[in-house]
């Protein structure tokens, strides 16, 4: 089905790169609708701490990207107020402000709200006049503004020296970071009674939808409305919503269930994942209108219900293995594209598609291509777009935090109402996107000495208030946070192996437990923008698979190939670990020939065979990232029987039955076949089984034979792969 969104980007004349389509942005696809919208975008006046007052662009990615590298500054401008807000509610609303804004309509004050990465709202109403200009100043303080501890000279860590701050800063090691205002900037005008939020909660276990809506009375008198609803979007026969009818107080905001009723729309209706990839492939995504008197509300939303269950994740009933990447903005955010910083809002690879570049889109069809199926959007929150595109694309997404604990610079301690109402924030903001399966409520908060558990367990407890249809987890270096037992709660570890060691280099332990599912958060990093390091993320991968791991990442996919975001030179960024990427657009023009990538898209394949033992002896590849490593070949006796043990994986949400074929081809892939068989093997779906073949070696010694392997499914060839070769031996 053709989503509504992609007809309106092409009537609006936006230029799309084959097969992607480009999502507006969130407030085009859910959020109250305003009576009237005053973009704000533009020049303001701008006096930054102890500088000459000058001009600023707002948005404009923020004042550090715009080249002001100071803690604290003041926007200001005149704003003209629409007529048509007479007995209304006026709002100005902020996309992100990193990270303390007090806000001051002609010199007087309304309050202050602290953020990170996430919007703020402003009630105007009674503050100003329908038709007047008034005079708005927002004072703000960047996270240097906000410092505490000890000090901005002082080493925390060997190798660091930099502040501590009151508020999540995402990372600390980036200096590019956005500060101030950044997003968009508006006044909107809404009726008096108006849907401040919903949240649709859909259940596939129950076959139901509930929505919670949050409806507001601004006016001065108490207000009855009838609040309605219809859902759409699809060729189906969906559903009616019970009408209700509400009375509120002057000032009251309740929150209003309709709901659940029976859904009965059954598998195609549901929200699933883009495996096994599929160019093109749009998820099924539904509509819900909301009314209540003048006031309209629009949720965009998937029918989809992930769960944790014991030792593994299940998604529409179905188990789910998440195999992919960290997506770490703060890299991006080095990048000079007009400025450093901002690059969720700013870089032409996170924004729509264009006739240069196929956009953020394009982003997610690569590391769909790439065979991975989740992004963690790692410490710096996604922008409402990106999470658009992933709805409508299929990508599953763990939204994360920007609670960190490595270099010690955050001060949950001192402030962790700061970092709390952080994690409410993002929550409510993120909630209602299907893509979104999973939340990580902080990064290796461990490292900080004042982490514990009470602050993790406040976190835990925030987002299940908030949502408590989502798993929830946390990634650490090593404390696996055991005192927090609850059933939907995960925690997965980095950089230490299953004797308590620092392991940076090659790893394929799992941590595995009998209680919760299990895996690897990071590894490789910081050996990952080497050759050997990029091989290590297929390799390391498929052992990891081996062992029933649920969770997968290896770190990450920008220290070697940043280019998965178009339009970026290896030479454009300094990556985490300081170092220059491997692969960018300007020396891999064709990645999808590059042998590694090609490694890599076999680790992560959900149809995956693979020859046990070959994999395990080339695991570690060789320092040139050669696979397999051409200096200790696996040999085969000449004219001998050879028995090799394959697995076969089944990551896809359908179908059980694997057909795999297998040939001996003399010299090369496509050399002449020697020798050739198959059979078909149930495979439990999110799991793997293992099955012996048998063929014999050339007479020949000297001689290369290929073992080519293939997976089908329905009919269809799903995996080829022909790169395991043996040399024949007397």
């Amino acid at each position: 089905m053709r989503s509504a969104l992609a007809a309106t980007v092409v009537a609006a004349g936006l230029a799309i790169a084959p097969g992607a389509v480009a999502a507006p942005d969130l407030s085009g696809v859910s959020g109250p609708r305003p009576l009237e919208t005053v973009d704000l975008a533009g020049t303001w006046d701008f006096a930054p701490e102890n500088g000459a007052a000058t001009t600023i662009q707002v948005p404009g990615g923020g004042w550090y990207k715009q080249g002001f590298d100071v803690p604290e500054a003041t926007y200001s401008r005149q704003i003209v107020v629409p007529q048509g807000a007479a007995g209304n509610v006026v709002r100005l609303e902020l996309g992100a402000v990193n990270h303390q804004a007090t806000v001051f309509v002609d010199g007087r004050e309304l309050g202050t709200q602290t953020t990170s990465y996430t919007g703020q709202m402003w009630d105007l109403t009674g503050h100003v006049t329908p038709g007047d200009t008034h005079q708005l100043r927002i004072h703000v303080k960047g996270r240097q503004g906000l410092v505490t501890g000890l000090g901005k000279d002082t080493p925390i860590l060997p190798g660091y020296i930099g502040p501590t701050y009151l508020v999540p800063t995402g990372v600390e090691w980036s200096e590019s970071t956005a500060q101030g205002i950044f997003g968009w900037a508006r006044l909107t005008v809404h009726p008096a009674i108006f849907i401040d939020d919903a949240f649709v909660r859909t259940s596939v276990q129950r076959d139901e939808l509930a929505v919670d809506v949050w409806l507001r009375n601004g006016g001065s008198s108490a207000e009855t409305v009838e609040l309605q609803g219809a859902l759409g979007g699809g060729d189906l026969a969906y559903p009616a919503l019970p009408a209700r009818t509400v009375t509120l107080a002057a000032g009251e905001t309740r929150t209003v269930t309709v709901g659940p009723v029976r859904w009965g729309l059954g598998r195609e209706s549901y929200w699933w994942p883009n495996v096994p990839y599929r160019k093109g492939y749009r998820a099924q995504l539904h509509e819900l209108e909301l009314r209540a008197g003048e006031a309209a509300h629009r949720v965009r939303f998937g029918f989809r219900e992930f769960r944790q269950a014991g030792t593994r994740y299940e998604l529409n009933g179905v188990r789910v293995n998440h195999r992919g990447d960290s997506l770490g903005g703060a890299g991006y955010d080095r990048i000079d594209h007009g400025g450093k910083g901002d690059a969720f809002h700013t870089f032409p690879g996170f924004l729509p598609p264009t006739e240069a570049t196929g956009g953020w889109p394009q982003a997610v069809d690569n590391y769909q291509r790439l065979n991975m199926n989740v992004v963690r959007i790692h410490q710096i929150p996604a922008s409402p777009y990106m999470l658009d595109v992933a709805d409508e694309m299929g990508l599953m997404i763990v939204g994360e935090t920007g609670i960190r604990g490595s270099q010690s610079r955050q001060a949950f301690d001192e402030a962790p109402e700061n970092f709390v109402e952080h994690t409410k924030d993002l929550v409510v903001r993120d909630r209602n996107h299907a893509s979104v399966v999973r939340w990580s409520q902080a990064n290796e908060p461990d490292l900080y000495s004042g982490d514990s558990l009470e602050f993790e367990r406040e976190l835990y407890d925030t987002i299940r208030d908030h949502d408590g249809t989502r798993p929830i987890s946390i990634d650490v270096s090593s404390e696996p946070y055991d005192e927090l037992p609850d059933e939907d709660f995960a925690s997965y570890q980095h950089y230490f192996d299953e004797n308590g060691m620092i392991a940076p280099g090659y790893t394929d332990d799992v941590h595995p437990r009998d209680d919760r599912p299990f895996g690897r958060g990071e590894f490789i990093w910081p050996l990952s923008s080497t050759p050997q390091g990029f091989t290590w993320f297929a390799t390391a991968t498929q052992k990891m698979r081996e062992k029933d791991a649920s969770d997968i990442r290896p770190y990450a996919v920008i220290s070697a190939w940043p280019a998965v975001v178009p339009g970026v030179r290896r030479t454009d960024l300094i990556t985490e670990e300081l170092t220059v990427p491997l692969y960018g657009e300007d020396n891999l023009p064709d990645p999808w020939s590059n042998p590694q990538i090609q490694r890599i898209q076999a680790g992560f394949h959900p149809t995956l065979v693979a020859d046990s033992a070959y994999w395990e002896r080339h695991k570690r590849s060789d320092p040139l990232g050669r696979w397999p490593t051409p200096t200790q070949p696996t040999t085969a006796r000449a004219g001998r029987r050879v028995d090799r043990e394959l697995v076969i994986f089944n990551d896809t949400f359908a179908g059980e039955d694997v057909d795999v074929r297998w040939q001996l081809r003399r010299g090369s892939p496509t050399g002449a076949v020697l020798e050739e068989g198959g059979f078909r093997v149930a495979v439990a779906l999110g799991s793997r089984a293992r099955r012996t073949i048998t063929f014999t070696a050339p007479a020949t010694p000297g001689e290369r034979v290929h073992l080519v392997l293939s997976t089908f499914k329905d009919g269809r060839e799903r995996f080829r792969d022909g790169e395991q070769w043996f040399l024949v031996t007397p």
